[in-house]
């Protein structure tokens, strides 16, 4: 079976995607993901949150940092 494993960082657009995020961390579910990746292609599937980290900047926008494992079958699109 094929496996995955990546690491990610940025800021979350609105609460419901920080919500949706941060409920299957510590649920420990898992949810299906489509992972762009930059002058490489987009990687789809299910993935569970492994890690999830948040930091803050003094202008209040929330930056998280994020690993993820893949957990059922993926597919891989090139750009």
């Amino acid at each position: 079976m094929q496996r995955a494993s990546l690491t990610g960082a940025g800021l979350f657009k609105d609460q419901a995607s920080d919500a949706l995020v941060r409920s299957a961390f510590f649920a420990g579910g898992i949810l299906n993901w489509q992972v762009l990746i930059p002058a490489f292609g987009t990687i789809t599937g299910p993935f569970q949150v492994t890690a999830l980290e948040y930091s803050g900047e003094h202008n209040g926008e929330v930056r998280f940092e994020l690993a993820l494992e893949s957990a059922g079958s993926l597919s891989f699109g090139a750009l």
